[in-house]
């Protein structure tokens, strides 16, 4: 059902198969509307959204318990994700109709991807009653599943809690123990709305922990390009929102950065059919509807091409520089930086140990990007039997036992009883012997000043690889920060010099 083709930390470039076609991840999942839907969902299929999502409680309420299917009902030919009506739930209570009911509707329109109806958490309730929402909607969840017939269809499970962490996890593995194939994360719209992207953050990690690998997560309500890579990044493999249309109504115009509204602009820069035949002028002076339409396309142009930009970044291996990228757009969406940081571990697991590109390293978080944190564990295993140490500056010409520094050390140092190794302070020590390692003699690093404080995990390395290794005498240059990382390091210190033709202290 879902192939997984690349990945890089958690997110994944896969391909989906539902009964009525293939569904390429990452994808935005546009919502569409059964009934009054202005855009013709054709165009939505010509855009190349490949997976649409609509309501089955309204599409009930207005056709009754149809059995035509529900692509000919939206006039969408391909794969369509019904939701059970979830979302009323949360803004107007109780529904008029039942869970069974409604699992009997989406499989009476052959929905491709159907939802249980849930109830959803939302956020901000105490935890007894967000309690009680996740134990009705594990056991709503378990008997539609039970209940379903064997017949292709995607039942995705619903995982609730909202900001309550210990019931998103409780609520996950549920349903993962009641068999879904697919889940989908809910409740994420206030958390955006609200600018906690923090929280969004850990709400998503807390559950992806939680599933098996090759187990598609759904993200309901994300659909804006600021949150989309983070989402992907963090294990979303797909997400709906009617962000683009809704947007279009308030006049909102969806850039890759943020939303702008449509009177304050003076230029275009988008090469989309909307904004090349317009100017901000001519579009904001065009009538309602035509108005929102037109804004509401070019609304889904910029989603889509939010999702294409993701979906190579994890072809390159450079999700996390595009991801870190993205997240300086807003002061609070950087704030979720540290749930990748605090997840680096987990995030490893999803990261190719080799990769065709060099990596860029520019701040202090990128110490605990995967391919580094890998490269760390490594040097805290290497052993030497030597006794003499000598330290030199990571040197732009690379494998290092190709540089002049180490050439120079060489030369002044002559024995055989000498560990050679480059150092920087993004991946601490780098023995001589697999300085051509991955991503030892494949990073780009911006040469800057770098607070030591901020640099644990290579001050842990440093100490990791003295103890290890019982060096009795160091030859180091002048360098405040190595000098920082070696604090408490018992050894014997002898200077270098910066120059590497600089003649040792005896």
């Amino acid at each position: 059902m879902f192939e997984i083709l690349k990945s890089d930390l958690a997110g994944r470039i896969g391909v989906l198969t539902t009964n009525h076609g293939r569904v390429s991840t990452p994808a935005y999942v546009p919502v569409l509307h059964p009934v009054r839907q202005n855009i013709p969902a054709a165009k939505f299929h010509e855009l190349g959204f490949e997976l649409v999502i609509t309501n089955a409680y309204l599409a009930r309420k207005n056709y009754g318990d149809t059995s035509r299917p529900i692509r000919d009902i939206i006039g969408f030919d391909g794969p369509v994700m019904t939701d059970s009506g979830g979302y009323q739930v949360l803004e107007y209570g109780d529904l008029d109709v039942t869970p069974e009911e409604i699992a009997s509707f989406e499989t009476a329109i052959d929905s491709d991807i159907a939802i249980p109806l849930d109830r959803p958490t939302g956020f901000g309730l105490p935890r007894d009653v967000a309690l009680r929402h996740v134990k009705h909607t594990l056991k709503v969840s378990k008997r539609t599943l039970e209940d379903s017939p064997d017949n292709g269809q995607i039942w995705a499970g619903p995982i609730q809690g909202g900001e309550h962490m210990d019931l998103v996890r409780r609520s996950t593995r549920s349903l993962v123990g009641y068999g879904f194939e697919m889940l989908a994360l809910g409740s994420p719209v206030e958390f955006m709305e609200s600018y906690r992207y923090r929280l969004l953050a850990q709400m998503i990690m807390h559950a992806k922990r939680q599933m098996p690998p090759g187990l598609p997560l759904h993200l309901f309500g994300a659909g804006h390009p600021l949150t989309i890579p983070l989402a992907v990044a963090l294990g979303c493999d797909t997400f709906d929102s009617a962000s683009y249309v809704l947007y279009a109504k308030q006049g909102r115009y969806i850039t890759e950065d943020r939303t702008r509204h449509l009177a304050e602009m003076s230029c275009f820069s988008c090469p989309c059919e909307v904004c090349s035949r317009h100017t901000p002028q001519e579009l904001h002076a065009l009538g309602h509807p035509d108005r929102t339409n037109n804004l509401a396309l070019h609304n889904l142009h910029s989603i889509k091409a939010e999702v294409n930009r993701t979906r190579e970044a994890i072809h390159e291996g450079r999700l996390w520089e595009y991801v870190f990228k993205k997240l300086r757009a807003h002061p609070k969406l950087f704030e979720a930086g540290d749930v990748l940081t605090e997840n680096h571990q987990y995030l490893a697991d999803g990261t190719a140990k080799f990769k065709d590109r060099a990596i860029f390293l520019f701040a202090a978080e990128d110490q605990f990007r995967p391919e580094i944190t890998s490269y760390h564990r490594m040097v805290r295993r290497f052993t030497s039997k030597k006794r003499t140490l000598c330290i030199f500056a990571d040197a732009d010409i690379k494998p290092a036992y190709l540089s002049p520094q180490y050439a120079a050390a060489r030369r002044r140092l002559e024995s055989d009883d000498v560990q050679f190794c480059s150092y920087n302070p993004f991946l601490g020590p780098i023995p001589i012997e697999i300085s051509d390692m991955y991503p030892a003699a494949h990073h780009v690093m911006s040469r800057q000043e770098y607070a030591p404080e901020r640099f644990g995990q290579t001050r842990e390395t440093f100490r990791t690889f003295f103890e290890r290794n019982r060096f009795e005498v160091t030859y180091l240059p002048e360098d405040a920060f190595l000098d920082a990382m070696l604090e408490g390091i018992k050894t014997e210190r002898r200077r270098m010099g910066q120059n590497p033709h600089h003649v040792p202290e005896a």
